[in-house]
């Protein structure tokens, strides 16, 4: 029994450098992103803020967040407040905009990138008016429990350091994109180094990677938490990053399926003189 309970105690081989993608998958998700340059959100500054709200939404979704699409675009639009729902569920919200914007401000900065100041100040903005003051963008100092999973965390602030001071050496040497996104993401949420707002911290992550990498982000549906949070909790158990990634296709799929340039149809009329 006592073996099979460490199994679900903090392994540090699990931030090892593993391939995640198959070359087969590489080839499928870089002819996806064919399909969608980068330069459909950059290029645009409606694209900047229409999709950026999209991405907004879809984090906050698969946090538990109540407002819908449309009470989501009057707040962030209009400043205008959802009657009926939580204060806090606004204020994840504005942080998350704020969070995408200092995101974009991370696309021409040169290399090498800070990535521990960019994670240490996503997570202050993510966590404004969240988390109690001095938590926000610092490493956790208490232990943590995680809902759906048996899976502790470490607890010491020396080894949180540590580990991601080491997670954060190993990304950049990742090739792959795709496999670097997936890492900082997976072990950035796996570390849990912050005291809460961890996923959110680690999406945003994994989005700026790609995009520095040239690839479009892939905007998760606000729809999947289910998938999401089994893929996440399975990756904290086994340190197999086999369900996230099919989550993570299936998803990128979907964001090229939604976004990507359509042709447009034909269209014909006759008109009489």
């Amino acid at each position: 029994m006592m073996k099979g309970m460490d199994k679900l105690r903090y392994q540090q081989d699990f931030l090892n450098i593993r391939p995640i993608f198959t070359a087969g998958e590489q080839e499928y998700l870089t002819g996806l992103s064919d399909r969608l340059p980068l330069s459909v959100l950059t290029g645009s500054v409606r694209n900047i803020e229409e999709i950026g709200i999209d991405f907004v939404y879809s984090s906050a979704k698969l946090e538990g967040n109540t407002y819908n699409q449309y009470d989501t675009q009057a707040l962030l639009k209009l400043g205008q407040t959802a009657g009926g729902k939580l204060y806090s569920d606004a204020v994840m919200l504005i942080n998350l905009r704020e969070s995408y914007r200092h995101l974009l401000s991370g696309l021409d900065s040169p290399e090498p990138f800070d990535w521990l100041d960019f994670l240490k100040t996503t997570h202050s903005l993510i966590s404004e008016n969240l988390l109690e003051k001095g938590s926000g963008g610092v490493v956790r100092r208490d232990s943590v429990t995680i809902s759906g999973t048996d899976y502790t965390p470490l607890s010491n602030p020396q080894s949180l350091d540590t580990e991601l001071k080491w997670l954060l050496q190993e990304a950049p040497k990742i090739e792959n994109p795709f496999d670097r996104a997936v890492y900082l993401h997976n072990n950035l949420a796996y570390l849990q180094y912050f005291k809460d707002c961890n996923k959110r911290t680690a999406r945003n992550c994994m989005t700026l990677s790609l995009m520095r990498s040239g690839f479009f982000p892939c905007v998760f549906s606000p729809d999947s938490y289910p998938a999401y949070a089994e893929a996440v909790v399975a990756y904290y158990e086994t340190g197999d990053y086999g369900l996230f990634k099919k989550y993570f296709i299936s998803a990128y799929e979907n964001t090229v399926n939604k976004y990507g340039p359509q042709p447009d149809m034909d269209i014909s009329r006759n008109f009489s003189l």
